[in-house]
């Protein structure tokens, strides 16, 4: 999906790009939320979690906001509107493809780990 997304962009296609932009933030917000918030038990760790899927929320909101506006500026303000968009995108797509997978990871750790206590 990122290939594709990269793809769209750098073919100039900006709106195909924002909506595969959005798509993909959306899956990992779900992801995030799903997956990784459910198992976080420590408060300071949830908290600041928390603070990271808000983060990438209101980047999720600024994108679909300004998506709805662009579509009513002529072609000559879009283009730019469009280019500063999918750089928020691009960069809560990235930031938040990090802190899932790293998540991913210390959750996968913490399972093995209390699995070999429980076997052995």
């Amino acid at each position: 999906m990122y290939e594709e997304y990269l793809t769209a962009i750098s073919s100039g296609e900006l709106d195909r790009a924002m909506g595969i932009g959005l798509s993909m933030l959306d899956k990992l917000l779900k992801v995030a939320k799903d997956t990784v918030l459910t198992r976080i038990t420590t408060p300071a760790a949830r908290e600041a979690a928390l603070s990271v899927l808000s983060h990438h929320e209101r980047a999720l909101s600024f994108v679909r906001g300004a998506q709805e506006a662009v579509g009513s500026l002529p072609p000559v303000y879009s283009i730019g509107v469009k280019e500063e968009v999918l750089e928020v995108l691009t960069s809560s797509i990235n930031g938040l493809f990090s802190f899932v997978l790293g998540a991913l990871v210390v959750i996968a750790d913490i399972v093995a780990a209390a699995s070999t206590r429980e076997i052995g």
